[in-house]
């Protein structure tokens, strides 16, 4: 009975350890009671993991550990937001360097599998607070880790060696731990270098990781200078479109006025009634008082329109807005232009979409409220998308929060089954 209380013990302070690892550089997906549900079932995993491998004969003993990595894998897959790639690594990395302390206590010591499990479990326990230690330093020295790194990047498939080799030398140790071979300084030598190389490896995968989001920036501000230019063009052709129109309403009024002077009076309602239609048609084209929103709001209305998208506006008086002009033609450009992406999908089912754009100013504050019908539901985690499905969606969607959190404002994005919805409010 005491054996199986210090084996669940044991189970337990592991599972804790590694959940405060995984937390160090992951964002957890659920709350708080889904948190200790997962922690006993991991802890109940591990003990029968355990307890399994003890039945067995001891050459299947190694075997164990791999078992234990998939548990973990499938657990960070499941509670962090992560994916494959960040699961195998962290989970093996954290259980490894776990694995590669207790060898280090276990060879000092001269302890073998036959040796009395209650005092083994208890050194187990002296390993893990070893390693405790390890984490503490490891989260207070790479806090940008965890910022950063917020979806699944290339940048890591560089470190994935890792892992891979301290499995290797983690089955060899848990062979040696079962056999009856002494090799000792060995031992020791090699895990205390690939726990080194474990710890300097995550130091250079935060490095990496800046330097990513460093050039991840630069792209931005490449495309706000693009999405800029390309408003300024979109104004100047708004402007010569506007130009020529007001030259042949003052053609079509001189004629009126002739019409009139002469007593042809139906010709000169007919000709009234067509201006007036073409004037509503052409009041389509939308003027808040701001030449950039203008611009940007009527070259994407045109795109939609084009593309047998509609598009309703409920937009106040905004020649006030002191946003400056970059910022909204990042705003407003990302938002319809992914709304406009979300509807084609849409049209290709078979349905009618059309996008509701809500733009007001009030007491120096801007609301930009854009809702789409979507084809599917995404799953969105902290503010994020995860797994955009269209190529630049998400970085879009991320160059919108950086104008909302630049200007002091705030930016949230939401899903159900029918439509999905951003709030930018400044």
């Amino acid at each position: 009975m005491t054996e199986w209380l210090v084996l669940i013990a044991t189970c337990s302070l592991e599972t804790a350890l590694c959940q405060y690892y995984y937390d160090s550089f992951m964002f957890f997906r659920w709350d708080k009671s889904q948190r200790i549900i997962s922690f006993i079932l991991v802890t109940i995993m591990g003990a029968g993991n355990a307890v399994l491998f003890e039945i067995l004969p001891d050459k299947y003993y190694p075997i164990k550990l791999l078992t234990y990595i998939v548990i973990h894998m499938i657990f960070v897959k499941t509670c962090y937001l992560s994916g494959w790639i960040m699961s195998i690594f962290f989970s093996s990395s954290c259980i490894l360097l776990q694995i590669l302390v207790q060898t280090e206590i276990y060879v000092l010591f001269r302890f073998k599998h036959g040796d009395n499990q209650i005092f083994i479990n208890i050194m187990c326990w002296v390993s893990c607070l070893i390693v405790f230690f390890i984490v503490v330093f490891l989260r207070k020295k790479l806090p940008l880790i965890k910022e950063i790194y917020k979806k699944e990047s290339d940048e890591l498939s560089r470190f994935i060696w890792l892992p891979l080799s301290m499995v290797v030398v983690g089955l060899f140790s848990y062979a040696y731990f079962v056999s009856d071979s002494d090799m000792g300084l060995f031992e020791i030598s090699i895990s205390a270098v690939l726990i080194a190389v474990n710890i300097v490896s995550m130091f250079l995968l935060q490095e990496a990781l800046v330097k990513d989001e460093k050039l991840r920036l630069s792209e931005i501000q490449v495309e706000r200078k693009q999405n800029q230019l390309q408003a300024f063009h979109n104004m100047q052709s708004l402007y010569e479109l506007q130009g020529r129109k007001l030259h042949d309403y003052k053609k079509q009024l001189a004629t009126l006025q002739e019409l009139m002077k002469s007593g042809d009076v139906d010709t000169a309602i007919e000709l009234t009634e067509q201006i007036t239609k073409n004037i509503a048609v052409e009041a389509a084209e939308i003027n808040v008082g701001h030449p950039v929103i203008n611009a940007v709001l009527n070259q994407q209305y045109r795109v939609a329109k084009g593309k047998g998208i509609g598009m309703t506006f409920a937009i106040s008086d905004l020649k006030d807005v002191t946003l400056p002009d970059d910022d909204i033609v990042v705003l407003l450009g990302n938002l319809l232009e992914n709304a406009i992406h979300a509807c084609e999908k849409v049209i290709k089912q078979g349905r009618t979409a059309s996008i509701s754009v809500k733009f007001v100013e009030k007491d120096g504050r801007i609301i930009l409220n854009v809702r789409n019908p979507i084809s599917e539901k995404v799953e969105i985690v902290d503010n994020k998308v995860v797994n955009p499905s269209e190529e630049g969606h998400g970085i879009g969607l991320s160059n919108v929060e950086s104008v909302a959190e630049k200007n002091d404002g705030t930016f949230a994005i939401s899903c159900d089954d029918k439509e999905f919805t951003a709030v930018v409010m400044i």
